[in-house]
């Protein structure tokens, strides 16, 4: 069992989490060997996916489960990653 779950990655699990306890961004870049663009465009696509489930939750009537994937979405958009920027519409 235990060589089965090895083999499993969480990816950007640990950073995303790392991000919404409050980590800086400077912080984040430490914890892992990537571009900087990567993780930002990681945490961006994870707000997207937030947004979608948010709305299929609404759809399906569960309020308990929009506000969870809502609590989601504020921690995970702040500072710098969500900054607007010249090249990158919103």
């Amino acid at each position: 069992e235990a060589a089965y779950l090895a083999r499993f990655d969480g990816g950007l699990m640990g950073l995303v989490g790392a991000w919404c306890e409050g980590k800086s961004f400077s912080e984040l870049c430490e914890m892992v060997d990537l571009f900087e663009g990567t993780i930002i465009r990681g945490i961006r696509r994870l707000s997207e996916l937030l947004d979608e489930l948010k709305s299929a939750a609404k759809a399906i009537g569960n309020e308990e489960l929009f506000q969870k994937f809502e609590e989601g979405c504020q921690l995970i958009r702040r500072d710098i990653v969500f900054a607007s920027s010249l090249y990158v519409e919103i």
